[in-house]
């Protein structure tokens, strides 16, 4: 048996394993969008993420799934082609979704809706959750009620004490009077400027301690020169100036006080958590936009599971952060260069971004899940193409001993099938339109040994006659050969048809040569 004589066999082989794999292929992928695969494994993916893969979370996992699958940014990923023909296959694609689910048994992963995108990226992910979850307003709530009360706490109220401290001393009650009202007002404005997110919070420190030193120096020119009240009153400003934020080291320590924690934000879904307790007294007291939000972490659980996740990237987000912090005040305090001190006001500004930072650690989190999903997603496409390729076998008689027999033994079959075969592996792979179109024409006109028909089944009875295993019928075996070959994919038996018809011409140019 020449090697040249097996390569044609082989060629014709590998030919018919392409070829019907090529069908296999478009069998799955019309399955797949009729049921909604990989939207649907989607779905459950994340419902599995956010559980945890504790059974006590799955119900609540599920309701939170869907609510962050009714999310404005989630929503817009399920794009729908519009007409009157497109709507019409939608309701087809429908019909057959709620039928197959009627026959499993199984749930509307979707809920009340019939469809869902087959991807979501991260960053839009991460933004949805944290979005359901109003990070980023309960941050700015807790900042505007806690930078209030320190300005009123470590501010105006002993500033206030200080001023009517002077005037009961001088018997004079009118005095600094126009000074105090001009910063109680630039106090206001400086908070409002804040609240309408014109400021950050570090800016608006600076901006109050700066107000503070005009009032000092407006205080400074109205007092009289060179007298003992003048001169206390003075010092006693200068200690409450150090004691809001004299350094840049005491801002940052400041920033931190005032600022919520990654963990107190993520923690506010806990009813026993200090968080939600103030939260539920701002809303008590204030009403209008934070009780809002307190009625919406009211109404809303989280998943225990999910509580746990989110505390533990919190906590990761925040060593960060607090690592960053510690190098840069490190190397502050090892040297008093512009550098250092503009390494500190960038860190500064990341304690105000730190949501940010819980973003990342989110997206990276969920990019984590998702990889392992499409581990278990290959998996099942593998097992769901290996029971198309046995079906496809079965329903078309493609025996693989049978189609191995004939090959050996009928030298036109084999010629035609190699023919063909050639002229697809010098095919560019780029253009498989064209390719499939060509096995298309070849399956029409060739005689491949495939089919119920009078001249293979006689065949096959005869080989079965001799088949050393009587138990298990020999074109059983040649289905489940055929059915594993399928099972490979197109482009494995595409690449492996080029790599022999290169072998082929080149055994040709040798003996020309």
């Amino acid at each position: 048996m020449s090697i040249p004589f097996i390569l044609e066999v082989v060629l014709g082989l590998v030919f018919i394993y392409f070829a019907l794999s090529l069908l296999a292929s478009e069998i799955q992928e019309i399955i797949g969008t009729l049921l909604q695969w990989r939207a649907e494994h989607l779905k459950r993916s994340i419902e599995v993420l956010i559980a945890g893969n504790a059974p006590a979370s799955k119900a609540a996992a599920e309701a939170f799934a869907d609510r962050l699958y009714d999310t404005p940014l989630v929503r817009s990923l399920n794009q729908e082609a519009t007409g009157p023909i497109a709507h019409f296959f939608r309701l087809i694609n429908h019909a057959v979704g709620r039928l197959y689910r009627l026959v499993t048994r199984t749930r509307n992963v979707f809920g009340d809706k019939t469809s869902g995108p087959s991807y979501i990226p991260a960053q839009t992910f991460a933004q949805a959750l944290l979005d359901n979850l109003q990070i980023e307003d309960l941050r700015t709530v807790l900042l505007e009620s806690r930078l209030g009360q320190f300005t009123e706490e470590q501010l105006m109220l002993p500033l206030n004490r200080m001023v009517n401290d002077l005037r009961a001393s001088t018997a004079n009650e009118f005095l600094l009077n126009a000074e105090f009202r001009t910063l109680e007002n630039s106090v206001r404005q400086l908070i409002y400027d804040f609240r309408e997110k014109r400021t950050t919070l570090s800016e608006t420190i600076d901006r109050l301690i700066a107000r503070l030193d005009e009032f000092t120096a407006a205080a400074q020119i109205a007092l009289p020169d060179n007298h003992h009240l003048t001169e206390t009153f003075m010092r006693r400003l200068e200690f409450l100036k150090q004691a809001l934020a004299s350094t840049t080291l005491d801002k940052a320590a400041l920033l931190k006080r005032i600022q919520p924690s990654l963990a107190e934000l993520v923690s506010v879904v806990d009813r026993k958590s200090p968080i939600y307790q103030e939260i539920k007294g701002l809303a008590s007291k204030d009403g209008g936009r934070i009780q809002e939000i307190f009625e919406r972490i009211d109404a809303h659980g989280l998943p225990k599971s999910l509580q746990s996740t989110l505390l533990s990237l919190a906590d990761k987000a925040g060593s960060s952060l607090a690592a960053k912090a510690s190098d840069t005040v490190l190397n502050t305090m090892q040297s008093l260069a512009d550098d250092s001190v503009s390494n500190l006001k960038i860190y500064l500004s990341d304690l105000e971004t730190d949501v940010k930072s819980l973003g990342q650690e989110v997206e990276s989190w969920f990019n984590r899940g998702m990889a392992r999903s499409q581990g278990v997603y290959k998996r099942n496409a593998k097992a769901v193409a290996l029971l198309i390729g046995i079906a496809i076998a079965i329903s078309l008689n493609a025996d693989s001993l049978h189609m191995l027999d004939r090959l050996s033994r009928d030298p036109a079959i084999r010629s035609a099938i190699n023919q063909a075969a050639e002229e697809i592996g010098a095919a560019n792979p780029e253009a498989m339109a064209d390719i499939e179109d060509q096995v298309d024409a070849a399956l029409n006109e060739l005689p491949i040994p495939i089919g119920y028909g009078e001249a293979v089944t006689s065949k096959q009875q005869e080989a079965q006659a001799n088949w050393f295993i009587p138990l298990v019928p020999r074109r059983v075996i040649g289905w489940f050969i055929t059915g594993f070959a399928i099972s490979m994919g197109s482009s494995f038996w595409f690449n492996l048809l080029k790599r022999i018809v290169d072998v082929k011409n080149s055994g040709k140019l040798d003996d020309s040569n």
